[in-house]
């Protein structure tokens, strides 16, 4: 195996039991060091292909190196200990334990073998935060912690657990702006200290920004790895989807009618105490398409929940 790849996927292909093709005789290439993307559509098979590095799937042929070893990763705790570490999209994270309890999670130190050494926690979390510049609070609960901290506990999750390689599943889709720029200052510190990241993305800016190389797939299928400097994002969209796209939107003028849902003062505090909802109103009118934008997890589910009648608000009209 070549040397200069710490991940090597050859041939990989997966067939699920219902006959859906999700890989199809796949190649992915790997340098030690570098910000490597893997881009596709929706359903292109980039979550498939990473959750085989990560141990959740298990390919139907093909074969798998990391630093030149042949392996198979039948489970994440495989894929752990050979330095692979994953950030899913959805954070798997526990809601009342704070970050230090959630980064040790697992491995959790002990006083006397019985009793959790929180304090030990507290430590290994504030170690290896000053280390990698990844800022947490260590006795903070994870419910009361905005979004971007909680990527960072589980960067720093994967890190405690020694890995090199950090597969991360589209890492910016539950960020602003601010948030988004500060991980990539962190992604770019990982790197100078010789980690491995790849990146889960179809964000063509994001990925001209930050990456070394990048590998597309389409319907499952390779559509080769090029160097991100030589590539332009017309380049990039015409080989993930397969023919020109048009990267401006042209629509009619709406023409709505007469107001057909009013929702007026809405707040709304969840189980944990959290104030989802803090006075939002908006209106409605017949022939028009309203759109509900915002970084997940500030309210939205919350929001149509309500309009569905799932929940009830603390104040408000609808």
């Amino acid at each position: 195996m070549n040397e200069e790849y710490v991940i090597q996927m050859k041939g990989i292909r997966k067939i699920y039991p219902n006959g859906v093709v999700a890989n199809q005789d796949v190649d992915l290439n790997v340098r030690k060091g570098e910000i490597h993307a893997l881009m596709g559509e929706n359903g292109a098979g980039k979550s498939t292909l990473m959750k085989m590095l990560f141990g959740l799937e298990q390919p139907t042929e093909g074969e798998i190196y990391v630093n030149g070893e042949k392996v198979h990763l039948s489970s994440p705790n495989v894929a752990i200990s050979k330095g692979i570490g994953m950030v899913h999209q959805h954070f798997m994270l526990v809601p009342s334990l704070t970050v230090a309890e959630n980064i040790v999670l697992g491995m959790t130190p002990k006083k006397n073998g019985i009793f959790i050494d929180r304090q030990k926690a507290i430590k290994i979390t504030e170690e290896y935060s000053k280390k990698f510049n990844l800022a947490v609070d260590p006795n903070a609960r994870v419910v009361d912690i905005p979004v971007g901290m909680k990527q960072k506990v589980e960067i720093l999750k994967a890190l405690v657990r020694g890995a090199k390689i950090l597969i991360l599943d589209e890492p910016t889709a539950v960020l602003t702006t601010q948030e988004t720029t500060e991980l990539f200052k962190e992604l770019k510190h990982l790197k100078e200290q010789g980690y491995t990241l790849i990146i889960i993305s179809h964000k063509l800016n994001e990925i001209m920004e930050i990456t070394d190389r990048l590998s597309i797939l389409r319907g499952g299928k390779f559509m080769g790895v090029y160097e991100t400097k030589d590539v332009t994002p017309e380049k990039i969209s015409r080989l993930m989807v397969g023919r020109d796209v048009v990267l401006q939107v042209q629509k009619d003028i709406a023409k709505p009618t007469d107001e057909i849902l009013r929702v007026r003062d809405l707040h709304y505090i969840n189980d944990w105490g959290k104030k989802m909802l803090n006075g939002v109103s908006l209106s409605v009118r017949k022939g028009e398409i309203l759109g509900i934008a915002g970084v997940e997890g500030n309210g939205q589910k919350e929001l149509v929940d309500m309009l569905f009648g799932l929940n009830k608000p603390n104040e408000g009209t609808i």
